[in-house]
């Protein structure tokens, strides 16, 4: 039986004061392994919690034909650190390597996002499951408000 749960709408208008220490490129296709693997592997295990299946959602390469003039990613030159997707006001997919987790990585490509998205207002959706992204987010100045219930 899976669990029942729920999502957040979080909000952020706020003037951006923080800089980024990061700079992010637009996305390559010379990455599309290595983001089909980060992809999977950071939202496999919330996708298997609440039952949202398939739980690796990129399944073939089709995925890649549309949206990805909006993602960004961090590199280190040959490897993907992380990745975020600019979708008009709104910050999607804000991904980051497990190796480079708990590193201020997320915190820095979220900044990235802020100082690079061209919106007074900007929302983001998170898992209430995720939590150490819910704090991130609460910390940066982002505020709940919206809730509803997915799986």
């Amino acid at each position: 039986m899976f669990m029942k749960n729920y999502a957040y709408e979080m909000t952020y208008t706020h003037p951006v004061t923080e800089k980024s220490a990061v700079t992010l490129v637009p996305y390559s296709n010379d990455y599309q392994e290595q983001y089909k693997r980060l992809y999977n592997a950071c939202y496999h295990e919330m996708r298997e919690a609440l039952g949202i299946r398939p739980f690796d959602f990129i399944q073939d390469d089709s995925f890649f034909n549309e949206g990805m003039d909006q993602v960004y990613i961090l590199t280190d030159g040959s490897s993907l650190i992380g990745s975020v997707a600019l979708k008009g006001n709104e910050i999607d997919d804000l991904l980051v390597d497990i190796e480079h987790q708990g590193k201020g990585c997320g915190r820095q490509i979220l900044l990235w996002a802020l100082e690079n998205i061209s919106a007074e207002k900007v929302i983001l959706h998170v898992a209430e499951w995720n939590q150490r992204a819910i704090n991130l987010y609460k910390k940066t100045g982002f505020e709940v408000t919206e809730t509803f219930e997915i799986g």
